[in-house]
């Protein structure tokens, strides 16, 4: 037995099998995802289970996800790395992925998310100039900024270092 119905995006009448009720399939006439009831009068009760609410991952004792990754990581002989603010040996070369992002953001046209970079990079003034400078000079490449016509990427860059020298 077939069920058939109406998709909800065109209106047209189409058919499924029995064994697709309860589930979502794609109209066949305009691709438009459709859920597909039971035919009438079949309609399973779905048994419930209660919820314990002295439970103790409703209580908020469920193990702390980060202290199992950090043991995880221990027992691999690995060690999740600082986050950049707490670094203490900070290279330009650490930020060299901001920069990257920052120049194909703006490619893109992805004005906030470039702005939001700009700031991050702005609380490791020095060094984030220093990152820049390295794409300026050559000393660091990324295959991903040869999309963009190389005097547009230089554009950026210099627009970049204007606003981490406060001159923009």
């Amino acid at each position: 037995m077939t069920i058939r119905f109406h998709c909800q995006g065109c209106g047209k009448t189409v058919e499924a099998p029995d064994s697709a009720a309860g589930k979502r399939g794609k109209c066949p006439y305009c691709g438009h995802s459709c859920y597909i009831a039971s035919p009438m009068g079949e309609e399973a009760e779905i048994p419930l289970k209660e919820v314990d609410e002295e439970s103790s991952a409703i209580k908020g004792e469920s193990p702390d996800v980060a202290a199992l990754e950090r043991e995880l990581l221990h027992e691999m002989g690995s060690q999740p790395e600082a986050p950049l603010e707490q670094k203490e040996d900070l290279t330009s070369a650490d930020l060299h992925h901001f920069v990257v992002n920052y120049c194909t953001d703006m490619f893109r046209g992805n004005l906030e998310r470039a702005d939001t970079i700009v700031t991050k990079l702005k609380k490791f003034k020095f060094t984030a100039i220093e990152a820049v400078r390295d794409f300026q000079s050559g000393k660091a490449k990324e295959d991903s900024l040869k999309a963009m016509p190389p005097k547009v990427c230089k554009g950026f860059l210099d627009a970049l270092m204007k606003k981490l020298r406060g001159e923009a």
